[in-house]
């Protein structure tokens, strides 16, 4: 976790919506209720068909204009609901009206109205106000006094409903603060209703949804989580500068020592306690031209934390918004919402974060010819970075027996120097022999450039070896694996403190000739194959893609799942992928950044061997996505890579993949 931008939806939706959902917290009502008799009250607006609007920004530009909020930014073409009948009722968790209508009121002219709520009815996720029309309703969960009805409203309660909420079990604060973050977002309504939101799902849909994910939990066990944990994180970027033809593809790994405390009730206090760090841009006009700049820093000093647990293992970190200045640039961090999934019964979180940020110039405010502050009108380009990271809990007293077995590695690397962009993979099994030594499986993978007069593509064999020594200190550090010319490599890596989970997040570069970075995960195999069936997976998956050539014609990507994207596996041997995917793309090294989105709903062939190897094959007419990797002892945690292959094609798309079991 690394605040090095912010979180993409999160930047939409930190300058989102507060007219929904009530608008904001109001001082005279409370979580409860009350024997008292209250007023809730509050305005209807909906889009109106007559109303000209124009074209809505795509979603990387509304994410980056939220950066910079007009004064009194709001939705245009909506329209006051004026002389509709305002019901009050209570409903299930799939929507839908139970008993009576407890009481209602019509709207003003403008909109407005004002309604009384019986006695002994209180504040609380399941009640609402609705207005309805042909064919057509709004919504608004009544969670405090003021109690606006319009798309926001609606669109929050039906994610609430989509992802299977306890509406009467939600604590009514908890809805309130999630519509105060969805505030103030710049939005052209739609012809009606339905238009709208779909716009919304598409530019806020995926904060949203992590909101909900843990509002809708129960608090988890705080002290099942605690102890000192190692973290690496391995990141893709892409920058532009805005219409100059100028660009970046960006490399970012750190690696942090952390420590999980009991902060009372579900919170845990979280320390940072140090963290060292790599960062490289390839940047130019187009990759034939371009050139590397590299990086490292280590910071000492600590940070302290707080984050949310709930009982389906979700750790949520906020970040509050911040600014930057370095040298003539500045940039903007708007607040951030980290959600780490947790796998079950283990200190062993990982998390996949989708950032982004404005940079700007900067202006000085004082006279002493030195830049001390963000200049809001000179906007220089737009920074997207997606990060795969792992988080373990370290052992204590570890010793090289307790490093035993066979385990499943994946691989993912990056390569860049002028002229060439290299992505590649691997897959190999790895054995530990319980004495300091390591056979090392024979590997296979795949490789993918871009380079100045085309793409290419290389599949990869690799001899093992055996006996290579590794060094691994008491509190599961790795210091050295393998062997170079008799001298032993050092490494960055950890064990987690059950002894079998692996990871390394390892850079390496040629002055600023060069620059790869790269990750490594490994789960413990199983001794059978694991039974995988009716088991649901979170996915977390990031991915590059490169085509063309490199003189600025290329294509250069950046994948993501979203949070609340699913595998589910009826059997070993099928199953299925449900989910979103945000696609970040650029034209030429040097093209201006835009982001498009996704939705799969398909079929997995899958295959499950003995050991725990694994392949899941999502096969349509234009190709296919294939993650290969491995399972763990109980399939609680599956680490892969992927590749896209076009149909008749050679893959242009590595990844890594990791799936979470979330199974209730």
């Amino acid at each position: 976790m690394k605040k090095a931008a912010l979180f993409l939806i999160a930047c939409v939706a930190s300058a989102t919506i507060l007219a929904g959902c009530g608008g904001g917290s109001s001082s005279s009502s409370d979580d409860t209720g009350g024997a008292t008799s209250r007023t809730i009250s509050g305005t209807a607006t909906a889009p109106a068909g007559a109303v000209a609007f124009h074209e809505a920004p795509s979603v990387f530009e509304l994410a980056l204009n939220a950066l910079i909020p007009s004064a009194h930014a709001a939705i245009t073409g909506l329209d006051p609901v004026g002389g509709a009948t305002v019901e009050l009722l209570r409903v299930d968790n799939a929507g839908n009206p139970v008993g009576e209508v407890l009481a209602e009121t019509v709207t003003s002219i403008t909109g407005d109205y004002r309604l009384t709520l019986p006695e002994g009815v209180n504040l609380a996720g399941d009640l609402i106000v609705r207005i309805t029309g042909t064919g057509t309703e709004m919504r608004a969960q009544v969670v405090d006094q003021a109690v606006n009805i319009n798309p926001v409203s609606e669109f929050v309660l039906r994610k609430f409903i989509e992802e299977g909420t306890d509406l009467d079990q939600l604590v009514v604060t908890d809805v309130v603060t999630l519509s105060g973050k969805v505030d103030t977002f710049d939005l052209t309504a739609g012809n009606d209703l339905s238009d709208m939101l779909a716009k919304l799902d598409q530019e806020v849909g995926e904060f949203v949804e992590q909101q909900v994910a843990v509002i809708k939990e129960q608090p988890g066990d705080v002290d099942s989580v605690t102890g000192d944990y190692r973290s690496a994180a391995f990141s893709l970027g892409l920058h532009d500068s805005d219409n100059n033809n100028f660009g970046t593809f960006a490399n970012d790994m750190w690696r942090s020592q952390f420590n999980f405390a009991n902060g009372g009730g579900d919170t845990v206090a979280i320390t940072l306690e140090g963290e060292e760090s790599a960062y490289s841009n390839f940047s130019g006009m187009s990759v034939a031209t371009g050139s590397i700049y590299y990086e490292t820093d280590i910071d000492t000093e600590s940070e302290n934390l707080s984050g949310t647990l709930t009982d389906s293992g979700i750790l949520s970190i906020e970040g509050a918004f911040e600014e930057e200045i370095n040298g003539d640039n500045a940039f903007r961090y708007p607040s951030v919402i980290y959600n780490l999934q947790q796998v079950k019964n283990k200190g062993l979180f990982f998390l996949l974060s989708q950032e982004a940020a404005v940079r700007y110039g900067t202006t000085d405010t004082n006279g002493d010819e030195e830049p001390d502050a963000l200049d809001p009108n000179d906007r220089r380009g737009d920074e997207v970075f997606r990060a795969l990271e792992v988080f373990a809990r370290s052992p204590s007293g570890m010793s090289d027996s307790d490093l035993s077995g066979a385990f499943g590695r994946v691989f993912l690397e990056t390569y860049a120097q002028t002229g060439v962009i290299e992505l590649q993979t691997e897959v190999n099994v790895v054995t530990f022999n319980g004495d300091g030594t390591f056979d090392y499986g024979d590997a296979t993978g795949h490789r993918v450039g871009l380079e100045s007069n085309g793409s290419t593509y290389q599949a990869l064999n690799e001899i093992g070896t055996n006996g290579e020594p590794i060094d691994v200190g008491a509190d599961g550090d790795i210091i050295s694996a393998g062997t170079d010319d008799g001298q032993p490599v050092p490494a960055d890596g950890f064990v987690n403190d059950t002894f079998d989970f692996i990871a390394f997040a390892e850079t390496e570069n040629n002055e600023n000739v060069w620059a790869q970075f790269n990750k490594t995960l490994m789960v413990k195999l199983p001794e059978s194959a694991p039974d995988v069936a009716g088991k649901k997976y979170r996915l977390m998956l990031l991915s590059a893609a490169l085509e063309g050539v490199g003189n600025g014609t290329s294509d250069i990507e950046m994948i993501n799942s979203q949070f609340n994207s699913y595998v589910t596996l009826s059997s070993n041997t099928a199953g299925t992928l449900a989910g979103d995917f945000t696609e970040v793309h650029k034209t030429g090294l040097g093209g201006d950044l835009s982001v498009d989105s996704d939705t799969a709903s398909a079929a997995l062939n899958v295959t499950v061997a003995a050991n725990g190897a694994t392949t899941l094959t999502l096969a349509d007419q234009d190709g296919s996505n294939i993650m290969e990797g491995f399972f763990n002892q109980d399939a609680s945690l599956g680490v892969f890579t992927t590749r896209w292959v076009p149909q008749g094609g050679d893959p242009n798309e590595l990844g890594l993949v990791v799936l979470i079991d979330v199974t209730e």
